[in-house]
């Protein structure tokens, strides 16, 4: 296989200079940290060319950018310097292979990467033509995984707005008193200082810890590399974390917390963390939800301690401003909050299911000698059949409404007036609305959509008719493949129409 040094392939940009709490909860373009994920968005972007991007810090990953974008000061930006290779290409191979890229980590806490790490490693360069004809396959394979990423969000925002709906802003307080949150806890613990733990306590296999590393979007994923021994974890009964603990993060990234189920009860709380325990374990998620707010994350932003890396501390957690709430009403957000989290469990399943079968096909792709003969595509095209299968066909949803359709709770439908509108970013929203709105045969216009819908928008949603919206969704639905929408040529009005295609009442 012929291979070439990243180096001779890429170039690095220039570092960002900014910090991980310069980024928002808001913004049109991505904001990148050493995540793993992409959680924040700035109005501020540094950075233009298509490129790929590594945490330094933590454990390995790599993100591929195509639109402006800003990061901290804790990622390398690679930009190509030779028009031979495809960029995905690359993406795709070293995220199939992490392995390479976790070799490089180096350090007893806190491991991190450096650039002459990744500037030396091995790339398998094809024909330009090859390396596309993989890449289009192994675009198509991760669309679907996208796809289920995209339903486990818009779950998460569907939850969000449901808090806010029944609470309002935690921070403002504006539906209800405001209480400083120690009103609700029994217990701030700061995790243990660095001189409580030595390299020898650390082993593979032992007992987890949780730093803020291991905390990703609100849920806790330990790395078996780093954990305590057991006579250490004894030693240190302070910062065993129990059942309903809160965990955060109390340097670098504020905001940063996870909830301690029965999976996590007993295991330990890192350096970089601290934990609250409530005093009644009913509160707990009412409060993680309140703690990831933005106002909240603004509020720690403003007062935590420190100017190269934010620290907090007891005081600050302790006066952290928080609605006062009525148990009935958090013991009914529980409820719901409770079934939408069985329902991302399942499409959890789902998406992991096809994350194993993309990791499959990337190691087809480039295992060995990386050819694209008929029968590699043939193999290939074997395990692309078997993640569509596991994917499922499209079901009719000419009788289907879009709650159904997305599983959404009664409970929110039935509380939330305007439960709708929170969808309003999904492709789905509008197919839906054509669909109920439209006879297949009827032939329309834009004009006529805004005419039958006006009233719904302004009066459900609170919102003038979404021109501009709908403009680029006609035009995707058009485009799309097989396309959900069709235009001819009406001879009465000499105006071209639209009419919904069979595509339109599939989903």
């Amino acid at each position: 296989m012929i291979t070439e040094k990243f180096n001779d392939l890429f170039r690095f940009a220039k570092k960002s200079k900014l910090k991980a709490s310069d980024g928002s909860t808001k913004g049109e373009y991505p904001f990148l940290t050493s995540s793993q994920k992409i959680t924040k968005r700035t109005d501020s972007p540094q950075f233009f060319e298509e490129c790929l991007v590594f945490g330094n810090g933590g454990s390995a990953n790599i993100h591929y950018l195509n639109e402006p974008f800003a990061t901290t000061s804790h990622c390398y930006i690679a930009e190509r310097k030779d028009k031979k290779v495809n960029i995905r290409f690359v993406y795709y191979y070293l995220s199939g292979n992490l392995h390479i890229l976790e070799r490089g980590f180096k350090g007893a806490g806190l491991k991190n990467i450096s650039s002459k790490y990744i500037a030396t490693l091995d790339i398998p360069i094809l024909p330009i033509e090859n390396q596309n004809k993989i890449v289009a396959l192994l675009d198509k394979a991760s669309a679907l995984v996208q796809k289920r990423e995209k339903s486990i969000a818009q779950l998460d925002e569907l939850l969000r707005a449901q808090f806010l709906d029944m609470f309002g802003d935690p921070v403002m307080a504006n539906k209800h008193d405001s209480v400083e949150l120690k009103f609700y806890l029994k217990k701030i613990q700061i995790g243990p200082f660095g001189s409580q733990l030595h390299r020898k306590d650390y082993i593979k296999g032992g007992i987890p810890l949780v730093n803020p590393v291991n905390i990703i979007d609100n849920k806790i994923f330990p790395d078996n590399e780093i954990t305590l021994t057991e006579e250490k974890y004894n030693s240190l009964p302070n910062y065993h974390l129990t059942e309903g603990d809160i965990i955060m993060a109390r340097r670098g990234e504020m905001g940063r917390c996870g909830l301690i189920t029965e999976i996590e009860n007993n295991w330990f709380c890192g350096t970089g963390s601290l934990y609250l325990r409530p005093k009644n374990i009913e509160h707990s998620v009412f409060l993680l939800l309140a703690l990831t707010e933005f106002n909240t994350i603004e509020y720690l932003n403003r007062n935590a301690k420190g100017v190269t890396m934010k620290n907090l501390n007891k005081t600050i957690i302790s006066n952290i401003p928080i609605i006062k709430c009525e148990d009935h009403l958090i013991l009914e957000f529980n409820s719901i909050y409770y079934s939408i989290q069985a329902q991302k469990e399942t499409l959890i399943q789902s998406r992991t299911e096809l994350e194993d079968l993309l990791n499959s096909l990337l190691q087809e792709a480039f295992k060995g000698k990386i050819e694209v003969s008929k029968e590699e595509v043939k193999k290939k095209d074997s395990i692309m059949s078997e993640i569509k299968k596991k994917e499922g066909e499209k079901v009719d949803i000419t009788n289907l409404d879009l709650a159904t359709f997305l599983g959404i709770p009664d409970e929110i439908t039935s509380t939330r007036e305007k439960w709708m509108f929170d969808l309003i970013s999904l492709d789905e929203f509008y197919q839906f609305l054509l669909k109920d709105t439209f006879k297949k045969e009827e032939a329309f216009t834009l004009g006529n959509i805004e005419e039958k819908l006006h009233s719904f928008f302004y009066h459900s949603g609170d919102m003038d008719f979404p021109n501009a919206n709908w403009q680029q969704m006609i035009f995707k639905f058009l485009e799309a493949k097989p396309p959900l929408l069709e235009q001819i040529f009406d001879k009465e009005t000499a105006i071209v129409k639209l009419k919904l295609t069979d595509e339109t009442f599939k989903a």
